[in-house]
């Protein structure tokens, strides 16, 4: 099986793909999160299948991403991801560019590793909050 790696970042984890999965390995605290993560946001259709084959080694669906060929069918989604997420009581903290990706018009929702539950008090690494960050994200994918 031939991996490719993923990872564009210095970071604590490691990401390869075979071009059918990708392989995420990481602490088994990171672990254990995004995989609780995905399975919480599963049935509403914005985040890919995943199974955890490790401790530290999570599998996900790979999700090529797609032309965006309908802005505005593409931002009506904004709005029902964020409250899928309230939802299941989940923040993500990081919805950047790396983190969604556009399938066929729509949001897929990847990297759930540092997320947390509502009511958890520390920070999300970006202040400003899941809304404010996936408007700008996907605004921007919209016009690049």
């Amino acid at each position: 099986m031939q991996m490719k790696e993923l990872s564009h970042r210095n970071r604590s984890s490691t990401v390869v793909t075979d071009g059918r999965y990708v392989y995420k390995t990481q602490p088994k605290y990171l672990t254990d999160n995004e995989f609780y993560a995905l399975l919480t946001m599963l049935d509403s259709g914005y985040v890919p299948r995943a199974s955890q084959i490790g401790l530290e080694t999570i599998r996900i669906l790979f999700l090529a991403a797609t032309p965006i060929t309908d802005v505005s069918m593409f931002m009506s989604f904004c709005q029902p991801l964020l409250d899928a997420m309230k939802k299941r009581g989940l923040r993500h903290g990081d919805l950047t560019s790396y983190s969604v990706i556009p399938v066929l018009n729509r949001p897929m929702i990847i990297d759930w590793a540092e997320s947390r539950m509502l009511d958890d008090p520390r920070p999300d690494k970006r202040p400003e909050g899941d809304a404010f960050w996936l408007r700008r994200t996907m605004e921007s994918l919209c016009t690049s």
